[in-house]
């Protein structure tokens, strides 16, 4: 049987329903690192022509893939993840979920959409995946068949948050930190928040902070000018502190919320300690959105403080953010339409190679044939030759009107619900038209798409 060269799609990874944060904290890559983590997943596998990505949030690690080896590649994929994370292959096979072909695909345009998050409908999985798409382009990573589900997963995100009641429900996790502040704490306009980080989830956290009312918003990032750029954007009961002075400034805080980039512990135990000796009896709220974790987990025993991070959150998620049925369904339905397009896409992409090589056969016959009719009839203006040359490539075209046809219409029901399945239907073509004795057209094609 033909490789018509197209990539089988496949997904390998784990996400905050499969894994508990410290699993994913070490499986976790930023997305300044991402690029080189790429590249290294590339030579490692050296399959010639793989395409990779790689999707790395706090809730969710997955790795995407066109390869023409799926059923031999996710224990390779296991051994590469086991050896940058430290973890055993026999606990990673234990909560990583494998997805293949129309199934991968399905699942990376309900995740743009926000319907496999843990806030179903956020927004901030929108952003991540297109810059997972973007730096695997980076990469060189990135080829046809990632570009073509990438682009339906964006167009299933966009469309579902437009035309559906997801676009306009405040769902996010910064926001779901302001309802815990308020269960906690009540009435939020006498309280001060910190914001530890300048990156997009700091920025939806102060925004949703100030919506809320705050007294004051302090904002802290070891580049002191991004502190001050979002500060500035959000308006007078907001400043920028320094970094260095995290420790003076804990103390005014009753609300923490750390979400930064980087790769070891931010807020230590003895720090948020002595900050809450110099404290008059106020509780403190700390939130820990980063991925690996910026807050060290001892500081949840000091007493007054309340410490949470993304995995704590599930339970506030099930009892004040239901999804109702008929939004769902309604972003269900838009996931499959682009489904659809991009599964009749892969089809028409498939055959592709087929029907070149059909045409580029009957270019060859029509061009033989046409010589020996000159030879055979002596000398004939060039309008006559050319008159010669056009009734040869109709003749061509109509004979492969209908088999081309029914190619292209390979993904319809009537193909899905017939015996025959669409490798059975190349087959039986590459054998009716002799595509193998001349060369391998097919094969050759192939490799040029």
């Amino acid at each position: 049987m033909t490789d018509l060269g197209m990539p089988t799609l496949l997904m390998l990874g784990l996400n905050y329903r499969a894994a508990p944060i410290a699993l994913r904290e070490a499986l976790a890559i930023s997305p300044e690192r991402l690029q080189a983590a790429l590249v290294e997943l590339r030579d490692y596998l050296a399959e010639p022509g793989v395409e990779l990505a790689i999707l790395s949030t706090c809730n969710r690690h997955e790795i995407y893939l066109g390869t023409k080896d799926p059923c031999g590649m996710r224990e390779r994929l296991e051994s590469w993840l086991s050896g940058r994370s430290g973890i055993s292959q026999h606990r990673l096979a234990e909560v990583l979920y494998c997805l293949q072909g129309e199934s991968a695909a399905r699942h990376l345009l309900r995740v743009a959409a926000g319907l496999d998050s843990l806030v179903v409908g956020e927004s901030e999985i929108q952003g991540q995946v297109r810059t997972a798409y973007e730096i695997a382009r980076a990469a060189g990573t990135a080829g046809t068949q990632l570009s073509a589900v990438f682009q339906a997963a964006a167009r299933s995100g966009k469309r579902v948050r437009c035309e559906t009641e997801l676009g306009q429900a405040r769902r996010s996790v910064a926001c779901m930190v302001v309802d815990l502040a308020r269960q906690i704490m009540g009435d939020l306009h006498s309280r001060t928040a910190l914001i530890i980080g300048a990156g997009k989830i700091s920025t939806l956290a102060a925004r949703a902070l100030v919506q809320a009312g705050l007294h004051c918003v302090l904002v802290a990032n070891r580049t002191y000018q991004r502190a001050c750029e979002l500060a500035q954007t959000l308006g007078r009961s907001a400043r920028a502190v320094h970094f260095d002075a995290l420790q003076q400034v804990l103390q005014e805080a009753d609300i923490i919320i750390c979400s930064t980039s980087a790769p070891h512990l931010v807020l230590h135990e003895a720090m948020v300690a002595q900050a809450m000796e110099q404290r008059t009896s106020r509780e403190l709220l700390v939130a820990d959105l980063a991925l690996p974790r910026d807050v060290d987990p001892k500081v949840g025993n000091i007493p007054g403080v309340r410490l949470v991070n993304i995995d704590d959150l599930e339970e506030l998620v099930i009892l004040h953010y239901p999804l109702a049925a008929s939004v769902r369904s309604a972003a269900e339905g838009i996931v499959q339409q682009e489904l659809d397009c991009y599964q009749e896409w892969l089809q028409a992409r498939r055959v592709a190679p087929l029907i070149e090589a059909l045409r580029a056969q009957a270019r060859v016959i029509c061009d033989q044939q046409v010589s020996l009719t000159l030879r055979r009839m002596g000398s004939m203006s060039r309008e006559q030759e050319a008159q010669l040359h056009k009734m040869a490539e109709a003749i061509a075209s109509h004979l492969l009107h209908g088999p081309i046809t029914r190619l292209r219409s390979a993904s319809q029901d009537k193909w899905q619900n017939s015996s025959i399945s669409h490798e059975d239907l190349s087959q039986i073509v590459e054998m009716l038209f002799g595509l193998h004795e001349a060369g391998d057209p097919v094969d050759e094609i192939a490799s040029r798409i």
